[in-house]
């Protein structure tokens, strides 16, 4: 039974719940802080971007962008490390899912010209698709991942098929091997399947190859000269190599995947500077038209998204991309109430795609960089001394990973963060190599 009296003390935390509330949201969850940027905070960017390359968690170019104007562009690292072919912002990286938005606006462009629909069903226009219960299928749905097109997590042999090399029947006759998932419209799982089938229409509907339509449509009139479908076998200027990290032994060449299998969806190469113009591009007519920008910004396109960024929970809106695929990873964050932009491209990657101790993702550039534009507090990053005792271990012996240890604990050195998960992976990424021994002196000297 409650009293009057517990009803009062109720009262009186739901009242000063509701005060912290507020002040939570008048501070730490504003999202329209205002733009602070001066020539200093160039050096800021400067120094997280090297940081991270120093710190062994970074390999690849970065551009930030404000009002319409480049305010910073620098490459760390290789593009080819067997050749010490550094990366410069000319280097081509795979853009991964980034190319869903060129085809998303390949689609949007044929509706403005009446060429399809945005509910015309997929056989409309793509009559050889003769999967069962595929003639339900609309481009809407494909677009928005809606239309029970089978993704590739299901695919178990998924590491064979997609080295192989693709004509485009061969590549319809591989998506329709997989039947549906669910109902079209009835459910959501993302496919880069359904995006090959949104590029095989285009071609359909247009007579011509994805790269002449895109370059017609997107490329030419945004002055973009570096975007273009990675052909496996053709040699590419300036096109960067892409590495997955080995916790044991560094960074290995990514396994091989032939781009006609990701076609649509994942098969475009590009540089900071190219996706910089194709950003301002769409600030004015030349690509889209207002209508098709708003669906393109906001069911299509890029995605909204509260940003983290500072200290506290401070979130800021804007649009967020990211595409990651065999040893390269694409990060796009876009600040369009003042028109800033930072591109991050990267060519190495861990093998462990959720993890990424060693090699940080791209949020590790975008988060402190949108913090020093908006004059908030951040950290600059450091390295995982989970990791970092690991291979001081495996490499210099316990005596010397037992010191380390001691020293960053005892708060001797501000290099590193400490994490008990990563501790907890690495021992278990000690036992899997079957180095038990190993695995039990680095358990005990990471519980001191």
């Amino acid at each position: 039974m409650t009293t009057g009296k517990s009803i009062n003390k109720l009262s009186f935390f739901l009242s000063a719940l509701m005060v912290t509330i507020t002040l939570f949201g008048c501070s730490c969850f504003r999202n329209d802080p205002p733009l602070d940027f001066s020539e200093e905070k160039i050096k800021e960017i400067d120094k997280v971007v090297n940081t991270l390359y120093e710190n062994g968690q970074f390999s690849g170019a970065v551009l930030v962008s404000i009002k319409g104007k480049v305010v910073y562009k620098n490459a760390v690292g290789y593009a080819n490390l067997e050749d010490s072919i550094p990366n410069t912002c000319d280097t081509k990286f795979r853009i991964a899912s980034f190319t869903k938005p060129f085809t998303a606006m390949l689609i949007l462009q044929l509706d403005e010209e009446g060429k399809l629909l945005l509910d015309g069903k997929l056989t409309d226009y793509l009559p050889e698709f003769t999967l069962d219960g595929g003639d339900e299928i609309t481009i809407h749905q494909l677009l928005t991942h809606t239309a029970g097109i089978t993704g590739e997590s299901r695919i178990p042999d998924l590491i064979d098929i997609e080295k192989m090399h693709y004509t485009r029947n061969g590549l319809l006759d591989r998506i329709m091997e997989y039947d549906l998932v669910y109902e079209p419209g009835r459910g959501r799982e993302y496919s880069n399947f359904g995006y090959a089938l949104l590029a095989l229409v285009i071609e359909n509907v247009t007579g011509k190859s994805y790269d002449e339509v895109m370059n017609e449509n997107i490329c030419k009139p945004a002055g973009m000269t570096n975007t273009l479908s990675d052909i496996t076998e053709m040699p590419i200027e300036n096109r960067a190599v892409g590495y997955t990290y080995d916790y044991f032994t560094g960074p290995e060449e990514a396994s091989y995947l032939d781009m006609s299998f990701c076609l649509g969806a994942g098969q475009l190469l590009s540089t900071v500077e190219d996706l910089y113009l194709f950003d301002q591009a769409l600030y004015t007519d030349k690509l889209l038209s207002k209508k098709s920008k708003e669906l393109f910004f906001n069911k299509y396109g890029w995605h909204p998204a509260r940003y983290p960024y500072g200290s506290g929970f401070k979130k800021i809106s804007c649009y967020n991309l990211e595409g990651s695929i065999n040893g390269f990873q694409s990060h796009t964050q876009r600040i369009e109430k003042d028109t800033v932009l930072i591109v991050a491209l990267r060519n190495v990657k861990e093998a462990v795609y959720e993890k990424q101790i060693v090699i940080k993702w791209a949020s590790s550039i975008a988060s402190p960089v949108i913090s020093t534009l908006y004059n908030e507090d951040y950290n600059l990053p450091k390295k995982s001394g989970a990791f970092v005792i690991f291979r001081t271990l495996i490499e210099s012996g316990h005596e010397d990973a037992e010191k380390l240890h001691k020293k960053m604990t005892e708060g001797q050195t501000d290099r590193y963060y400490l994490n008990k998960r990563e501790f907890k992976f690495f021992e278990e990424e000690l036992i899997k190599k079957g180095m038990t021994e190993k695995a039990t002196e680095y358990k005990n000297i990471c519980k001191k």
